[in-house]
Formats: C-alpha cells, sequence, structure tokens
C-alpha cells in the first residue's frame, strides 16, 4: 500500500472514531424526515460548465443526464451512481465525465429517485427503461454498465429485471449489456453470517458508520414493504446471461456480501465472468478516482476494458 494511501484511510478512520460522523439514529420518522429535507434542497439542475457537452432528456417520469466528451465514438456507459437514501446526484457527475472522456463513451447518468422518494421497484423499472433506451440507440454490444456502491446495487438489479422481462413472451427481448464495473457495489446482507461479517466491518470501515446497513433496510421495507427479495439481496438476484463483470472492493463494510454475489454468479452459470478483486487497505470506491497508486492502477484497468468495447 502507498504510504498517501495509509495516510488518507488514517485520517478518515481517525475522524469517524471522534464521532464527527453520525451514524442513523433510531427513529426512522425523524430520519426519514431528514433526509427527503436534505432531498428537497438539492435538486437536480443541469451541470452549467463547459467540460463536455451535457443534455437531459425525460425517460418515463424521470430525467436522464446524457454527457457527450468531444472524444466520442457510437458507444455508451450507463453510469449510476451511489447514494441510497439521499438524492446524491452531484457528486459523480465528474467521475462520469472523467470516464467518459477517458474512454470515449457517451455517459447516460439517470437521475433516480433515492430509496426515501420511490420504491426500489419503481427506480429498478427507471434505470431498465433507460438502458432499454441505450440499447436501441447504440446496440447492447456497444453499452457498458457501470455503478458505485448503491449504483452497484441497482447494476445488480438491472441484471435481474433484464433476466425477468426476457422472460416474458409478451415482452420485448432485450440483451444483456456488452461490460459491467461496479466500484465497492452495495446490497443487503441476508444470512446471518453475513450480518456478523457487515457489523464487524462496519466498525472500521473508513466511512460507513455501524448499523447503517439495517438501518437502511428497516427504512426501505418501512416504505416500501413489498419490495421483494430479489430485489434487496444477491443470494435472491439472477445473474443468468450476465455479461464479463469486474468487482473492485476494499475491506470494507459493502463487501460483506462479496461471496454471495460471486455465489449468485456461480447459480446463474456466469462463474467464468465475475472477476472480484479487493484490494486492503483501500477506501471505499477507490477503483474510481486515480489518485494514489493503487487507484490509479485499476481505474486504468476500468478505461481499458471500456476502450475494447
Amino acid at each position: 500500500m502507498s504510504l498517501g494511501t495509509k495516510i488518507v484511510v488514517s485520517a478518515m478512520r481517525g475522524i469517524k472514531k471522534t464521532g464527527l460522523i453520525k451514524g442513523p439514529g433510531a427513529d426512522l420518522d425523524a430520519e426519514l424526515r431528514r433526509a427527503r429535507d436534505y432531498n428537497r434542497k438539492h435538486p437536480y439542475q443541469e451541470p452549467t460548465d463547459r467540460k463536455a457537452a451535457y443534455q437531459t432528456i425525460q425517460v418515463g417520469q424521470y430525467p436522464c443526464l446524457v454527457i457527450r466528451p468531444e472524444n466520442q465514438a457510437g458507444k455508451a456507459i450507463l453510469y449510476l451512481h451511489g447514494g441510497g437514501n439521499h438524492d446524491a446526484w452531484k457528486a459523480e457527475v465528474a467521475f462520469a465525465r472523467a470516464y467518459g472522456k477517458r474512454a470515449g463513451m457517451d455517459v447516460y447518468y439517470p437521475l433516480y429517485l433515492p430509496f426515501t422518494e420511490a420504491s426500489p421497484a419503481n427506480t429498478a423499472d427507471f434505470i431498465f427503461n433507460v438502458y432499454r433506451d441505450m440499447v436501441k440507440e447504440y446496440s447492447a454490444a456497444k453499452v457498458a454498465v457501470l455503478g458505485s456502491s448503491y449504483g452497484g446495487f441497482l447494476a445488480m438489479q438491472l441484471l435481474t429485471w433484464i433476466n425477468r422481462n426476457n422472460a416474458d413472451e409478451a415482452k420485448a427481448h432485450v440483451e444483456m449489456p456488452k461490460l459491467l464495473i461496479m466500484n465497492s457495489p452495495f446490497a443487503y446482507p441476508k444470512t446471518e453470517e453475513e450480518w456478523k461479517r457487515a457489523a464487524a466491518l462496519e466498525r472500521d470501515d473508513a466511512m460507513i458508520t455501524p448499523g447503517a446497513f439495517r438501518w437502511m433496510l428497516a427504512l426501505t421495507m418501512k416504505l416500501a414493504p413489498d419490495t421483494p427479495d430479489w430485489l434487496l439481496y444477491p443470494a435472491d438476484m439472477n445473474f443468468h446471461h450476465a455479461p464479463e463483470t469486474c468487482v473492485f472492493y476494499t475491506d470494507e463494510a459493502c463487501s460483506a456480501v462479496a461471496d454471495a454475489i460471486q455465489h449468485g454468479y456461480e447459480r446463474g452459470g456466469a462463474a467464468e465472468k465475475m472477476h472480484m478483486h479487493i484490494e486492503p487497505g483501500m477506501m471505499h470506491c477507490y477503483a474510481s478516482a486515480p489518485v494514489f497508486k493503487e487507484s490509479r492502477r485499476d481505474f486504468g484497468q476500468q478505461i481499458a476494458l471500456l476502450r475494447q468495447i
């Protein structure tokens, strides 16, 4: 591990231990009001910088930002940003733009509502509709899906949604994307062993606070109690016909479900498509920000894969 990484991660863990980063409260109603207040104060606004060509399109009832670099070559990335309970759309626009510029690809950036505003099923359907429109424009062979943190969760839901769509003879068949990249993908633990692993990892995670996963699941089920297991747990997701998939974790809370994801690919007959890397001592989503030696290496690997499409 590089010295710079050690310094930054140690500092992040130190800040977390001081209690300056507050964990979720026990009052779900109060936390819901707090999240919705944040969402109201951070509405989507199309970027005004001139670092790329921006266009906001409407897919169903939700907007989707399209980022077009100057060097695009008739292929595209579906970029699913992180967040979850907060409308955290703004933080990753620069990341998405960097991927598009380095890979020479258009980027579709869905402005999905957090689960405090829309059910997981509604969000999954929106993401599927964005992806389906991209396939019509570029073809599935020219589309990659890239999800970070909660966006990785949405990406796994997308694979399941595609399989469920294709199992319905009344619906038009939609092909899988060419490539899936996930940085520190979030998902809910299901077994008691996974929950114990998540709790242990939360204590040492440089960013995720203890109890965060149980709190998110409790709030999700309070708001959308009919959410099926196949939208929550990798153990119940459908990874049949999955594309080549690269996952980048560190020793972090989100990696509590790493084995469940791998086993899901095995059940789906796609074990050879799953390439998972766990880099010790890093921070959440390290491979999406080419700052340190390790992150530059793994970000560069992602760009190389995207350029091969």
